[in-house]
């Protein structure tokens, strides 16, 4: 038999107001918003990394490439830095901050041999970044092979490095030295043909490199290279060689190697010969360079891989059809100067910096952790960063990437060739002061 229904009990609510229906509405409509913002905000913060990528290198902090050394470091850390703010690496699904493995090589091949495979094998790193110059590059590249690691190269310019042996593992980020003064015969052979050429250059595989190339350029534009000369690495007194290159007849001087050779130059031009142009390798683009000799670096002009008034930015990669990571160049400037007390990166900064970039941009491409992907991945990268553009031969070696000449005027860098890029013309003659 059923059971009886009981009534409902209580007071019934009465029926919602119009207003009361209006509030209720709003409300709901408000927590719709709230949710919504709080759902995109969440869908647009960067994932929160849960590994960790170590890219183990040496680098000279200390021994003859100390100067280009540190500012190859603070780079690659302001690059680090950068990376590791907006998201990390993405592999996998996984996201994953850079930690960077280091280690002051003294400017010593010894130092390079023995630390890189304990930066393999102890340290645990996945990726390698070359050590600066070429000589430690040349050393470096064979242990990235052997313990087949993938290393970016930002410092070691010689193209023989590539081209003399196969290097499966070691990739270019910055030009090869065949063409570090180009642009300076061209500038030459536009403006003062007439001119006769000096060549004094370090005796290492970049700076004799640059320099034969250099002097092959300019005969084959008619150019009259009426001195040629090499030095070795770690003298101390250039004067015999200066006297007979002015001896020689010759308007121009090109050549040098290296930071403290660059100084060594113009500090002894001072009481020997006023060139009418002079254009050197490595040094001039150290701000050190003009801090030293003051003065006596008004109108010398050097190649540069890089200088931060160089627009380089997502703009103009769009336009070239290229994809575009990384920080502007205002950007790199300003997040290196908080990490390094207002300092201004040099070119040596931004290629070691551009190279942690690419490194970066190949792996979540590859979305591996592979040697072998990685690699290839590098190989199909036509790119832009802060630094310029990047693609590779099959060898590795760098084909994209454009160099620059800068001059000190009136104690400022500027850039001033080529054309389309300058922000002042090149001043001529130098004066020594």
């Amino acid at each position: 038999m059923s059971q009886p229904v009981e009534p409902e009990t209580g007071t019934p609510s009465a029926p919602k107001s119009g207003r009361g229906k209006l509030i209720a509405i709003v409300i709901g409509v408000l927590l719709l918003v709230a949710v919504a913002a709080a759902a995109v905000y969440y869908l647009t913060q960067p994932p929160v990394p849960t590994g960790t990528l170590k890219v183990g290198f040496t680098i000279s902090l200390t021994g003859r490439y100390n100067v280009e050394g540190t500012n190859s470091r603070n780079g690659i850390v302001t690059a680090a830095n950068w990376i590791n703010s907006h998201g990390g690496i993405t592999v996998q699904g996984k996201v994953y901050n850079v930690s960077l493995d280091f280690y002051d090589d003294q400017s010593l091949q010894a130092n390079v041999n023995s630390l890189y495979p304990q930066i393999i094998e102890q340290d645990k790193a996945q990726f390698l970044l070359a050590p600066y110059s070429t000589l430690l590059t040349s050393t470096a590249a064979p242990i990235a092979d052997q313990y087949d690691r993938v290393m970016l190269s930002h410092g070691g310019a010689a193209d023989t490095i590539w081209t003399q042996t196969t290097r499966r593992n070691l990739v270019e980020v910055l030009s090869p030295a065949s063409v570090y003064l180009k642009a300076a015969v061209e500038w030459i052979h536009t403006n003062h043909a007439a001119d006769k050429i000096a060549v004094l250059h370090e005796n290492d595989p970049f700076s004799t490199l640059a320099a034969n190339s250099a002097i092959i350029y300019a005969q084959s534009l008619g150019l009259d290279v009426v001195y040629n000369q090499s030095y070795p690495t770690g003298t101390t007194d250039l004067s015999p060689q200066l006297n007979a290159a002015m001896a020689a007849g010759a308007d121009d001087l090109l050549g040098g190697g290296h930071f403290n050779d660059g100084l060594l130059i113009m500090n002894q031009l001072k009481t020997i010969w006023t060139p009418k142009f002079v254009s050197l390798l490595v040094a001039v683009t150290e701000p050190s360079f003009q801090a030293q000799l003051q003065a006596t670096a008004n109108n010398v002009t050097g190649p540069s891989q890089w200088e931060s008034a160089v627009a380089y930015g997502p703009t103009l990669a769009q336009s070239l059809g290229l994809p575009w990571y990384g920080p502007t160049p205002t950007e790199f400037t300003q997040l290196y100067g908080s990490l390094n007390a207002g300092a201004s990166p040099s070119y040596h900064s931004a290629e070691a910096g551009g190279a942690l970039l690419v490194l970066a941009q190949a792996i979540g491409r590859a979305n591996s952790l592979n040697t072998t992907d990685v690699r290839a991945a590098l190989g199909n990268m036509h790119i832009m960063n802060f630094f310029g553009q990047f693609q590779i031969a099959s060898s590795g070696l760098q084909i994209a990437h454009s160099m620059i000449v800068v001059q000190w005027q009136a104690g400022a860098l500027k850039v001033v060739y080529p054309a389309d890029v300058a922000q002042a013309s090149v001043q001529y003659p130098y004066t020594g002061s």
